[in-house]
């Protein structure tokens, strides 16, 4: 979306603020196949406030949904042959849609902690450390933006750091070292130099690493991530750079803003004990003395430090966090897409004209809403995560994607996992809770596990309680905490009638935890009466679609008879997702009650894809086929076709739903297409059925 004031940094130093072969990096191993010790997902349990209501399954999904689109579209292979950069790509902060350090610092931050999802997650970090290496200004850290063709130092001047790219760096290579080993005298040697140049003589911290030592940016406050030096690096005084931090804000706030805990885009005097918000356009073509592109990060991270550390440690955080919660949700009338971008120090809309409205503003505050405890607004964020209302760009998708990870209790903290402290500890679910069969059939579970405390550990899973003629499995019978296993009760044709708890209960190292799942076993006597259940399954009713329940994000209809472009299997109507050359997400699905009674239940659908991509191996455009509980909570997904899979005419698909009789489901077909490589794909759906007996 283009902006009447853009997130652009002035053209001086001073602004600064603002097939890869796998390589040995800092003594990283030479192979990208080493194992993460704390692979994605790694459901914490944070120390303060609430999760969004979604279930850790579909939390843990929409954050590898997020991550394949954001992935796709901002992660680049260039400029030298083993490195990788984060473009720009909308935001026009560097020409080319080049690096910023403030980018390639978010993507060292998000590629370990998608290890383990990603397999190819360390490959990638080592080419974002290597571009990093390959462009340092001359006091070693990273020129703040690079041209995307070239990668030579692109701004004004002689080339410069900017803090928060350096932080979230140097946080990256803590959390590359605990994920895979090997970078630790890397990541100390960039801290180094880091408290050298970005930190001031008071330990306040600098904008840049050639600026002055009176000024500093909110947004570059990673509490978090300074907690982590400390920890990690214990040759430098990082707990001096957080207590001054802490009273700096603590300092600011009590002058200018005691109700809501904003905090401006820039502040001056930050080497005194009267701070103060910098003149209105101190550093950027904005007005840097109330909330702005910069300090929309705020909430964000005094949230995080809050969650990972606690009323105790992060008092101060948790202050502002909760403030700044309310006032955002007060603002916005509790819709996050009604957050402005520019909000006044007395918690006031910004009211710049005609940039009113940005998704990261309300994105970031996510964190914070969680802290403050508030779990309506918690759940409102949350939900908008899974759009993008206002088709931001590479700034707006990646700051999702870090909350995303924050939001679902994904990210973990470096300063305590694999330190050998304290013990470790894990959760344990099951998901659908219960499931109904006939005799001689059978019913299946998702058990998934997370680590509480310490590190990861081997859990042995066992069920208890089953009755005579049923019997329980599970695939794989031991995983890592953190891992989730699929979980079969079979029954045999003389199992009685009636309702079963039985107990799961996983064993580690650490202990055992258990949880509870109910078998229903209904008689075999009743009878199924063979029928196709799903209404409207050829599309054949027009524009009534039910009861097909349709969206995309573009504000399409799916559901429509454009058979001249696209034709049917039969008849006149499709359902049609994607193809609009744009990003977009199409869904259609239909909610369903498959009797218990009855021992078949074949799904099937006939499927056209066809696409302009021009790619062998990258996957920009998916389609997903999912079963969901009633409450949203995705269950399993039936199959999963890309651009790869395009064919020439239609292709029947069939899997079986019988493992799900006796319960209420919905099915859905999700289109998602990333619009990366340029190219488009169609997902022509036709001649749907679901037939029992």
């Amino acid at each position: 979306m283009a902006r009447p004031v853009q997130r652009v940094l002035a053209a001086v130093a001073a602004s600064a603020c603002a097939a890869l072969g796998v390589v040995a990096i800092g003594g990283a191993p030479a192979s990208a196949s080493t194992t993460p010790a704390q692979p994605f997902p790694q459901h914490q349990t944070y120390k303060v406030g609430v999760l969004p209501s979604a279930s850790a399954a579909s939390r843990d999904a929409a954050v590898e949904k997020q991550y394949d689109s954001w992935k796709a579209t901002y992660l680049v292979h260039g400029c030298a042959s083993n490195e990788y950069y984060i473009s720009t790509k909308g935001d026009s902060d560097a020409t080319n849609n080049g690096p910023v350090s403030e980018g390639q610092g978010y993507g060292m931050n998000i590629v370990p902690l998608m290890a383990g999802y990603d397999a190819n997650a360390q490959t990638e970090f080592n080419g974002l450390w290597q571009l990093v290496k390959d462009h340092k200004d001359q006091w070693g850290l990273m020129q703040w933006q690079l041209d995307g063709k070239t990668c030579k130092y692109y701004s004004s001047g002689t080339p410069d750091a900017a803090t928060d790219g350096d932080l979230d760096i140097g946080y990256g290579l803590i959390l590359a070292d605990k994920q895979w080993g090997g970078y630790t005298a890397d990541a100390k040697s960039w801290l180094a130099s880091f408290y050298a140049n970005d930190v001031a003589p008071d330990g306040h911290l600098k904008c840049e690493d050639d600026g002055p030592t009176t000024d500093t940016r909110p947004s570059d406050q990673m509490i978090d991530h300074l907690r982590a030096f400390a920890a990690y690096d214990t040759a430098h005084d990082w707990n001096k750079v957080i207590t001054r931090t802490e009273a700096l804000d603590t300092e600011y706030s009590k002058a200018y803003s005691a109700g809501s805990g904003l905090l401006s885009d820039f502040v001056v005097n930050a080497n005194t004990t009267s701070p103060q918000p910098a003149p209105a356009n101190y550093q950027e073509n904005q007005p840097d003395n109330i909330v702005g592109y910069n300090s929309i990060r705020v909430p964000w991270h005094m949230g995080t430090d809050a969650l990972e550390n606690g009323t105790g440690v992060a008092a101060t955080e948790y202050g502002l966090a909760t403030k700044e919660s309310a006032c955002t949700k007060s603002l916005s009338g509790g819709n996050p897409a009604n957050v402005q971008p520019h909000i006044k120090l007395n918690c006031a809309n910004g009211n710049i004209s005609g940039d009113t409205q940005a998704e990261e503003a309300g994105d970031s505050v996510g964190p914070a809403a969680m802290a403050s405890g508030d779990q309506a607004w918690t759940d409102a964020i949350w939900k908008q995560l899974g759009t993008n209302p206002f088709g931001d760009g590479y700034y707006g998708e990646t700051i999702k994607m870090l909350v995303y990870i924050v939001m679902a209790g994904d990210y973990w903290n470096p300063a305590t996992v694999g330190s050998g402290t304290g013990s470790s500890d894990f959760s344990l679910s099951t998901s659908p809770g219960s499931g109904s069969v006939t005799p001689g059939n059978a019913a299946t579970a998702t058990v998934s596990t997370a680590v509480t405390a310490g590190s990861a550990e081997s859990v042995a899973l066992t069920a208890s309680g089953a009755p005579s003629g049923v019997t329980v499995g599970f695939s794989p019978a031991s995983i890592s905490s953190g891992g989730s296993s699929t979980m079969t009760v079979s029954t045999s044709s003389s199992v009685a009638a009636g309702s079963y708890p039985l107990t799961v209960t996983g064993t580690a190292a650490s202990g055992s935890h258990s949880t509870g799942y109910t078998l229903t076993v209904s008689s075999g006597t009743t009878g199924c009466t063979a029928a196709q259940l799903l209404g409207n399954p050829g599309f054949e009713n027009g524009t009534t679609t039910a009861p097909w329940v349709q969206t995309s994000t573009l504000g399409q209809s799916p559901i429509n008879n454009d058979t001249a472009d696209e034709p049917s299997h039969s008849g006149s109507w499709t359902a049609w997702l994607n193809g609009d050359g744009k990003a977009d997400t199409d869904t259609v699905a239909q909610t369903v009650t498959i009797p218990a009674s009855c021992t078949t239940a074949a799904f099937s659908y006939w499927l056209h894809i066809d696409t302009t991509e021009s790619t062998s191996t990258a996957t920009p455009d998916t389609l997903k086929v999912q079963i969901l509980d009633t409450s949203g909570t995705v269950l399993t997904t039936l199959a999963s076709y890309s651009n790869l899979n395009k064919n020439t005419g239609y292709t029947q698909h069939t899997t079986s739903l019988a493992p799900y009789a006796g319960q209420t489901v919905t099915l859905k077909f999700t289109g998602t297409e990333t619009d990366a490589n340029g190219g488009t794909t169609n997902f022509v759906l036709d001649d749907t059925a679901l037939n029992i007996s």
